[in-house]
């Protein structure tokens, strides 16, 4: 692939958008790379950050380790129509629970949003796991370093976009899951007002950072098991991304295994949406979760670690009113197990409790919020409508899906028909801040009157969300 040297007729490359400052330090900064007012470089083959298999290979397949990795895989892929001139763009970054993922996964091709939604298209890499966040000292910081990153990103699509096709003052900022986390502490950071004009969440969590302490304890935990391979800053690959499995496995079920800490202007109240939406620098908002979204974090435990007393813990600990939270379960899912509970719960809590949360703050604050839902079953047993299940049908090239476990024998029909559906409501939102269904505008979110834009498999409906009223701690 090569970049265009004119105007662009059709477009689907790789560039790279910064370098590293310090070529031997793993963990210095990004630098900017050589602008020339058309494209910065030429465009290159497709790398991934080192990364071990993502842990839901098994719902969505393993594109992610397809990819060479490289420690300076500082790139970005642009996708644009035919003919693109001054048309909006999408910056999506893709999650990867703060240890996997890459902009250049083939999952992210999308003539649908591309070339019949007349949008360009922009997916970004940006460091995870231990090369992300954390360093020599274990700081806060240096765990923020992916929001460097993806800073730097944006400032190469606001400078160079226009050559390829995108209006740079008509960007929405988009991510999935720890994208999502990404994308809106970015929408609440300052320094990065003016280089995104909508923010749209995919599956966003309610996962505020790290303390510093608890980013210490895991630095120490990772510097330890690699003191005879070097240390952080010159252990080999391999032996890096074992001790950072082995601290996976450490921190399951107690949080995060790597993700930033608070300090400087990532504050703890960044999830906090009371606090944190009135200072987001974006005019609209869209979110969108799933019906089940923690079944894609539960379904490899056995059916033995959810007594019900562990579930009635989980309950009490995160609910306002733990008896009105299990009711609404036994009315979703009579008869469930105690494993089945514990993915509504965590669902509610992290995920769709959270969302009606920012809708309403967001609103509050002056931004146009709108709130969808997405429900399409997996045919998987026990999946439901996962983590990450939008998202083949938000790009909507199901052939770069073709692996993807959780899709097997979907009916055709129902991918095509809810694959339209989302993109509308999508492409709506990315054009001019007006989500669409049938042609017709969605009403935004408002709280006096909640209402959700649900797709089920059937025509998109605007419904109640049943969890209203319900009430999550934070």
């Amino acid at each position: 692939m090569t970049g265009p040297a004119g105007p662009v007729t059709g477009l689907d490359a790789v560039f790279r958008y910064a370098r590293r400052a310090d070529p031997a330090d793993r963990f210095s900064e990004p630098a900017p790379v050589r602008r020339d007012g058309a494209a910065s470089g030429t465009a290159e083959t497709a790398t991934a950050f080192p990364q071990a298999p993502g842990a839901l290979n098994a719902l969505l397949g393993g594109a992610n380790s397809e990819l060479e990795q490289s420690e300076s895989a500082f790139q970005l892929r642009v996708q644009a129509p035919d003919g693109a001139r001054g048309l909006p763009v999408v910056v999506f970054i893709p999650g990867g629970g703060f240890l996997s993922g890459t902009g250049n996964a083939r999952w992210f091709t999308s003539p649908a949003l591309v070339q019949a939604g007349q949008t360009v298209l922009v997916t970004v890499n940006y460091r995870i796991g231990a090369l992300g966040h954390l360093g020599p000292r274990g700081d806060a910081h240096e765990s923020q370093r992916p929001l460097r990153d993806l800073m730097e990103a944006l400032h190469w699509v606001r400078d160079e976009i226009a050559a390829l096709g995108g209006d740079p003052g008509n960007v929405t900022l988009a991510g999935d899951s720890a994208g999502a986390w990404y994308a809106y502490a970015l929408a609440a950071e300052p320094r990065a007002a003016g280089l995104f004009r909508r923010l749209a969440l995919i599956s966003l969590p309610w996962e505020p950072p790290l303390t510093p302490e608890a980013l210490g304890d895991r630095w120490a935990l990772m510097s330890a098991s690699l003191v005879d391979s070097g240390g952080l800053s010159e252990a080999p690959l391999d032996a890096l991304l074992g001790a950072q499995t082995d601290l996976a496995r450490a921190y399951a079920g107690r949080g995060m295994a790597l993700m930033p800490a608070t300090g400087g202007a990532l504050t703890a109240d960044l999830h906090d949406y009371a606090a944190s939406a009135a200072r987001l620098h974006v005019e609209s908002l869209l979110l969108l979760s799933t019906s089940e979204e923690a079944t894609a974090f539960l379904r490899p435990a056995p059916e033995r670690a959810f007594p019900p007393e562990a579930v009635d813990g989980f309950l009490h600990a995160r609910f306002e009113d733990p008896a009105a939270v299990a009711a609404w379960i036994d009315r979703k899912r009579p008869g469930a197990s105690g494993k089945e509970r514990m993915a509504e719960a965590m669902t509610l809590h992290q995920f769709r409790l959270a969302h009606l949360e920012l809708a309403g703050a967001a609103t509050g604050a002056g931004l146009e919020v709108h709130l969808g839902g997405f429900s399409v079953q997996s045919p998987l047993p026990g999946a439901g409508s996962p983590h990450c299940m939008p998202l083949p049908f938000l790009f909507g090239d199901r052939a770069c899906w073709a692996d993807a476990p959780m899709l097997e024998g979907l009916p055709p029909e129902v991918f095509e028909a809810t694959a339209s559906g989302l993109q509308e409501w999508f492409l709506g939102f990315v054009r001019d801040g007006r989500p669409r269904t049938a042609g017709e505008q969605v009403a935004p979110f408002a709280p006096e009157d909640p209402r959700r834009l649900e797709f089920d498999g059937d025509a998109p409906q605007v419904r109640v969300p049943g969890e209203a009223g319900l009430v999550a701690r934070r």
